[in-house]
């Protein structure tokens, strides 16, 4: 999918912003592809796979391709927090802020709103050029229709070529 217009797939927003606040909140920094399912209760709306939504966002993920490991995915805010002994005595990376899950999704949303203006913005650029190219197209049409038309005098001429028809029709009587 275009980075330019993942967002504006149905459904895509709302499947960001679950993935980031999955991977923002989640006692783990990061999940399988089953993780994520078994979290979410579900697949993305588009392209089936949570690990494919997360490679084409990488503005908010990363993805671990590694062909001897099991591939699995992390918010990349989180992944570059240094581990910490979490309150159970393990050592992990802690889970977000909210407030800075929170501007993640506003950046989601964000990018959402834009890439919607820019799919949009033809309407006020395209259409207004296309009317002025009609427009210019028929005046010049216009110009040479009528400067193909005979004039008024010139049609008068060919129907009476020798003068007034009155005057030839008095003199031969």
């Amino acid at each position: 999918m275009d980075a330019i217009t993942s967002y504006l797939q149905p459904g895509r927003l709302a499947d960001v912003l679950a993935l980031i606040q999955v991977l923002a909140y989640d006692r783990d920094s990061y999940r399988s592809e089953d993780g994520l399912y078994d979290e979410l209760q579900r697949n993305p709306t588009v392209g089936g796979a949570w690990m494919a939504l997360a490679k084409q966002h990488p503005e908010f993920f990363r993805v671990r391709d590694d062909q001897t490991r099991k591939p699995r995915v992390a918010l990349l805010a989180r992944y570059v927090l240094d581990h910490q002994q979490l309150s159970d005595g393990e050592d992990k990376r802690p889970p977000l802020d909210p407030s800075v899950a929170n501007k993640l999704m506003e950046l989601a949303i964000q990018l959402h709103d834009k890439q919607l203006e820019r799919k949009s913005r033809w309407k006020s650029v395209v259409l207004p050029m296309a009317v002025a190219v009609i427009a210019a197209g028929a005046s010049i049409a216009a110009a040479v229709i009528t400067s193909s038309k005979p004039t008024a005098p010139a049609v008068a001429q060919q129907l009476a070529p020798s003068g007034d028809p009155l005057s030839n029709d008095v003199r031969q009587h």
